[in-house]
């Protein structure tokens, strides 16, 4: 049986993370404009994305209880990675996405998020898919609706982030709604001007 991981997606290819991989993760977790939404403590050092990386090293699959960090390669080169936590059960997961800057904007991480969607739902049996974001990460919530995701809950001052709360909100879509959006997919029709503005 072949491994599940690196999988191809229309342009970027989704694989773990490596030891080379390193410096590039540093230099984009630290980069005020990536960082602004997300939930990691400041400064990123080298040695706990090192230790991240070894911990998870050698993986081909995404299991039930083992979160994954999967990175966003486009011709040999580390644009950004994706977070995937498949519950114990394998019926509900949690996605993430990062995406270095200069490669925002141009789809990538849209095709990334929808290829690990339709992975967890049509191969592994994931019934429920979920997002949690700052309601001020508008870019990140038109692309969970683009995905087929809705507002599911926005709970107020909830969410303890780099010494202040914040409000959590919350997307998320079942496996049908899922498919009731998969035909505008990438590879399903969905047109290169659609695709771009994600």
């Amino acid at each position: 049986m072949s491994a599940a991981y690196p999988r191809e997606t229309e342009r970027p290819i989704l694989r773990p993370l490596r030891p080379d991989d390193v410096d590039v993760v540093v230099a984009y977790r630290n980069d005020p404009v990536v960082a602004k939404y997300q939930d990691w403590d400041l400064p990123v050092t080298r040695e706990r994305v090192e230790r991240g990386i070894e911990t998870h090293d050698g993986w081909s699959d995404i299991i039930p209880g083992e979160p994954r960090q999967i990175g966003i390669d486009l011709d040999g080169e580390l644009i950004g990675d994706l977070y995937v936590g498949l519950d114990e059960h394998g019926g509900v997961a949690e996605i993430g996405f990062t995406l270095r800057t200069e490669y925002q904007g141009k789809g990538y991480a849209f095709e990334a998020a929808a290829a690990v969607v339709e992975d967890l739902i049509e191969r592994l049996g994931c019934h429920r898919i979920f997002a949690q974001l700052s309601p001020e990460n508008a870019r990140s919530a038109r692309l969970l609706e683009k995905l087929g995701m809705h507002v599911e809950s926005l709970a107020p001052k909830s969410f303890w982030c780099r010494g202040t709360w914040d409000d959590n909100l919350v997307y998320a879509m079942s496996d049908a709604q899922w498919r009731d959006r998969e035909p505008e997919w990438p590879g399903r029709g969905v047109s290169s001007a659609e695709r771009d503005r994600a």
